[in-house]
């Protein structure tokens, strides 16, 4: 299955493995003249920028300084690194590449759950997607290929219904879903592309790029039965433990006690207001006296129900909350650290004068 392991010094241990490397494919589609190409990384580039945001920072920006970010000539990377797809502990991120229309410089943004690894194990590297489709249209990644297929039917639904409608036709089981909502069909300069239903890559206008090109989804399937094995399977395993150890061990990550785990990112919001480096009224003071109100601890207190994990990673700091009644009735993934500090303890924005979260707390 692979054309070259690749070896990658460890941090920890000092210990030299070989992972599984790269599938060595990445699908190149022209979405203009419907035209899918699968090619190889190549070593060169392999050995100099390794990952999924090095290697998507490079075809980006090979791809020239004066493209258009909404234009059809701009490229959208969607990458993953070597140790994708393998238990190696907080491995499997997705990296979304592109030039952005909200900075006009490129963008690399991240997202966890399960798509990237999912991509691997359905034979590719990433995806590289220049052009515009003449209609709306998503890809369908499955046994290393990819198809081109009709998504008239889903554009202008938002991020939940279109991952249910895809989950309806082609089964949960194995399955994952990247797409834009309403807000990247609009061009939404600062709109995001999303997995999993809530997994986001939220920085540059990602999403925006996406609709700019009539790209409202990629469904990926890929079993974990195809999951990627090290060469070096005691040593890896000694890596891998001796990784482990120091999460279960860490007063921020250990599932279930660190705070990261318990309370997500948002787990900042107190601990920053604490030492006075939270940011308050556009960064002109550095304490809230309402942090408290939208911390971590607070949406944990009111709303959660659940604390899933994105693959081989046990930390969780993912957090599902639920509305079970009323006007805002909803599931949805809970504010991450950024979120509620911007649109609150940056904005002056007390809890109560949010209209959502007045409705979460103050029913």
């Amino acid at each position: 299955m692979y054309k070259k392991a690749f070896s990658i010094r460890k941090m920890i241990g000092g210990i030299k493995l070989k992972l599984p490397g790269y599938q060595d494919k990445v699908a190149w589609i022209d979405l203009s003249e419907e035209k899918i190409e699968y090619k190889e990384i190549g070593e060169d580039i392999k050995e100099k920028y390794i990952g999924a945001r090095g290697i998507g920072n490079k075809y980006v920006f090979d791809n020239g300084p004066k493209v258009n970010p909404l234009d059809a000539e701009n490229m959208l990377a969607i990458m993953t690194g070597p140790i994708t797809g393998t238990q190696v502990t907080m491995g499997n991120r997705l990296a979304v590449v592109t030039k952005s229309p909200l900075t006009g410089t490129i963008t690399n943004s991240h997202m966890g759950g399960w798509a990237a690894s999912r991509i691997r194990w359905a034979g590719f590297d990433g995806f590289v997607i220049k052009g515009k489709a003449d209609r709306p249209i998503y890809l369908f990644v499955e046994n290393g290929q990819v198809e081109i297929r009709e998504a008239s039917d889903i554009w202008g639904k938002g991020i939940h219904e279109v991952v249910q409608i895809m989950r309806e036709r082609y089964g949960e089981k194995d399955l994952s879903v990247i797409a834009i909502g309403q807000a990247g069909e609009n061009l939404v300069k600062f709109s995001a592309i999303l997995n999993e239903d809530d997994r986001a890559a939220g920085r540059g206008g990602t999403g925006a790029v996406a609709g700019s090109k009539n790209l409202k989804a990629i469904v990926i399937r890929g079993s974990t039965k195809n999951a990627l094995k090290p060469e070096q399977g005691e040593e890896h395993k000694k890596a891998r433990q001796t990784a482990l150890k120091m999460i279960m061990e860490g007063v921020i990550t250990a599932p279930k006690k660190g705070g990261l785990s318990v309370y997500g990112t948002n787990v900042l919001m107190n601990v920053l207001n604490e030492v006075g480096g939270l940011p308050a009224y556009n960064a002109k003071q550095s304490h809230y006296e309402l942090a408290d109100e939208i911390s971590g601890e607070a949406y944990r207190k009111e709303l959660l129900v659940s604390d899933p994990t994105c693959h081989a990673c046990p930390v969780a700091c993912k957090k599902e909350v639920e509305v079970k009644e009323g006007k805002f009735k909803t599931s949805v993934e809970s504010m991450e650290y950024e979120t509620a500090w911007s649109l609150g303890a940056m904005c002056g924005n007390p809890i109560y004068q949010l209209p959502f979260l007045r409705f979460l707390f103050h029913q």
